[in-house]
């Protein structure tokens, strides 16, 4: 498959219903960072799939982890990148015994098979396959790939080439095993999707699609913004706008300021979520008065185009590492307020319809999936129009970024 790249800070995901905070913390226990021979980090796109869980992810590596950080945590998810990772006896056999959620990843997935001896696992590479999981079916490749013995009446997603199937995902009691590494789609939705029913049975399921008309500044059309205004009130549908004043294409004659917030205006008067490229703070959205603020956007984010949802006094991209990473589901910052994501790109090409419309079909094939369709809000209505089309035509229900989550409240925490 054929995915947008989004880049995410750490965070936890939430819908249509406010979502209970679990006592603890989550541990992270590692290796290596990287696979060997390589310089890709493999441990960030892992922390930030179960952030879709939990705000709280500690990490240790395989030497530094001891018998009371297991102790301490909630949810233990040990990833072998290279191998299964050194640990202490101790760490061990309390790893061996917990009764507390466990995840496996790589070459630790043995952990989720009793009978397995943790230095068994040896990566192999599987150029071409079928992954299949849940009545679905995509070509991926796997490398590496760790082949376990488990039981069948287990397993949740297999890997299939040249006529051999082999376990990929599986459950037994409190243990999820994934045998590869998750940092790319379809595997990174599998193991996100695979970790509800342990992590989160209680996370709202139903699938979604997020329209986002994206960077709407001065430069831009108001007449069109103000036509898909109307398009999208008269269908009932939520969006949100993500504006900005200050970075315009050279050459171009902005349109009066007057005019330019009028239209933000009249797009939240209909139904419009309104988010604001800039980071600072409320400074930056008292240049937006009258309009209300429906959250902020940080440039030091790679790819800002995901919408980061809360105060503007205090949305801000956490000091975690940031990882290039695909996420098909919100989530949540671990300081407060959350992440849409914005996975399906629109443009000119008419040949894009299609594709669109199968993203949006995998995406929402998925358990809490989201389809954050970004709109350049620089294209002619009738192109907008056309994307919200096709989106719409997968059948998808839409959302309202802000609905849909609880009011964050990072002064008052539960």
């Amino acid at each position: 498959m054929r995915f947008a790249v989004l880049a995410l800070m750490l965070c936890l995901a939430s819908s249509a219903q406010a979502i209970p905070r679990d006592e603890g913390h989550t541990l992270l226990v590692y290796d290596s960072p990287t696979k060997p021979f390589s310089m890709e980090n493999e441990i960030d796109p892992v922390a930030i799939l179960l952030a879709r869980f939990d705000a709280s992810i500690e990490r240790r590596t395989g030497s530094e982890v001891r018998q009371p950080d297991l102790e301490k945590a909630a949810r233990i998810v040990v990833v072998g990148t290279g191998g299964f990772p050194a640990m202490s006896a101790e760490c061990l056999n309390y790893l061996e015994k917990t009764s507390k959620p466990l995840v496996g990843v790589g070459a630790a997935a043995s952990l989720a098979v009793r009978s397995a001896k943790r230095s068994s696992a040896k990566p192999s590479a599987l150029t071409s396959g079928e992954l299949v999981y849940s009545g679905s079916e995509w070509p991926a490749r796997v490398d590496p790939y760790f082949r376990m013995e488990v039981a069948s009446a287990n397993v949740l997603a297999r890997v299939v080439i040249a006529g051999r199937s082999d376990p990929l995902c599986w459950r037994e009691g409190n243990r999820i095993g994934f045998a590869a590494l998750p940092s790319s789609p379809p595997l990174s939705m599998i193991f996100s999707d695979a970790l509800i029913d342990l992590f989160d049975p209680s996370l709202p399921t139903s699938p979604a699609v997020l329209f986002i008309v994206r960077d709407f500044n001065p430069s831009c059309s108001a007449e069109s913004l103000r036509r898909l205004t109307d398009y999208f009130s008269h269908h009932g549908i939520p969006f949100a706008v993500t504006a900005q004043m200050r970075d315009l294409p050279e050459g171009t004659e902005p349109m009066p300021r007057e005019e330019f917030l009028a239209t933000l205006a009249y797009a939240e008067s209909h139904g419009g979520r309104i988010f604001i490229r800039g980071g600072e703070g409320m400074k930056d959205a008292a240049n937006f008065a009258p309009i209300k603020v429906s959250g902020i956007e940080e440039p030091r984010q790679p790819d800002p185009a995901a919408l980061q949802i809360g105060r503007p006094a205090y949305a801000r991209t956490p000091d975690e590492p940031a990882s290039p990473m695909f996420i098909h589901a919100p989530m949540r910052l671990s300081g407060g307020g959350w992440i849409w994501p914005s996975n399906v790109r629109g443009g000119l090409d008419g040949d894009l319809l299609t594709d669109i419309r199968r993203q949006v079909r995998d995406i929402v094939s998925f358990r809490g999936g989201v389809a954050g369709i970004a709109i350049p809000a620089w294209l002619p209505f009738q192109s907008m129009r056309d994307l919200a089309d096709a989106a719409r035509s997968v059948g998808a229900a839409s959302l309202d970024p802000l609905t849909a989550v609880p009011e964050p409240n990072p002064f008052n925490k539960p």
